[in-house]
C-alpha cells in the first residue's frame, strides 16, 4: 500500500512537470493533509490501545497474532516521544512474555524496526531454557 502511494504521488508530480500548470499543487497540497491526518490519528489510537492493554502485564499468545497485525498495517509513527514510548512498552511485554517463541519476539522486532524504533535489544535466545529447575529469567 505504501508502494501504491509513492506510485501515485510520482505520477502526480510527473503530471504536473508535463502539463506545467501549477494551479494543481493547492489541491494535491490539501488532497495530501486530508488523506494523511486521518492516518496518521489512526496509527496514534492503535498504538494507544495496544500500550493501555499491556501496560502492566505480558502479552498472550492469542493476542500476539491481533498485534503483529495491527503493527504491520501502521506506516509511520507519529514523531513524538509519547508514541515511542508507548511501542517500547508494547515492544517489553512481548520480549518478557513466557508465552510467546523466540521466532515471535524477533518477527516483532522486525516490524518495530521497520518503524524506526530506536533502543530496543534484539531479542536472544535464553540462557536458562534448557534447565526446568531454574524459574526465572532475563528475557
Amino acid at each position: 500500500m505504501r508502494k501504491m502511494f509513492g506510485v501515485g504521488v510520482l505520477a502526480v508530480v510527473l503530471l504536473l512537470i508535463i502539463t506545467g500548470n501549477m494551479m494543481l499543487i493547492i489541491p494535491l497540497i490539501f488532497l495530501t493533509i486530508l488523506i494523511s491526518v486521518p492516518l496518521q490519528i489512526s496509527f496514534a489510537l492503535r498504538i494507544k490501545k495496544w500500550e493501555k492493554r499491556l501496560k502492566h502485564r505480558n502479552i498472550t499468545e492469542d493476542e500476539f497474532y491481533d498485534l503483529y497485525t495491527d503493527m504491520k498495517r501502521i506506516w509511520w509513527v507519529p514523531n513524538h516521544p509519547k508514541y515511542w514510548g508507548r511501542l517500547k512498552t508494547i515492544y517489553f511485554s512481548s520480549l518478557h512474555s513466557r508465552e510467546l517463541t523466540l521466532a515471535q519476539k524477533r518477527e516483532l522486532y522486525k516490524v518495530l524496526d521497520g518503524l524506526s524504533l530506536q533502543g530496543i535489544p534484539y531479542p536472544q535466545d535464553r540462557k536458562n531454557q534448557h534447565r526446568p529447575d531454574v524459574k526465572w529469567d532475563a528475557f
